[in-house]
């Protein structure tokens, strides 16, 4: 999966969960359930606040593709 970056209104190379939401076309909620699963890309807290490195979600979202269901039980 791509990350638009047409959609991303911050420089930044660390995303808000809502910025990541936008991006991948999910819910905040489901990466705050990710976050508490420990299923998610690696994140920072700055004050009480996830961050996301770019690079960290990129590599994330790389790891988890798939040409077919059966290699996600694989994996």
């Amino acid at each position: 999966m791509q990350l638009d970056e047409k959609n991303l209104t911050c420089d930044s190379d660390w995303l808000t969960t809502a910025q990541v939401a936008k991006l991948t076309q999910t819910s905040q909620n489901f990466w705050e359930k990710l976050r508490v699963r420990g299923y998610g890309p690696k994140y920072s807290r700055v004050g009480n606040r996830p961050r996301y490195r770019r690079a960290d979600l990129e590599q994330w979202l790389e790891n988890r593709s798939a040409r077919s269901t059966a290699e996600r039980g694989a994996k």
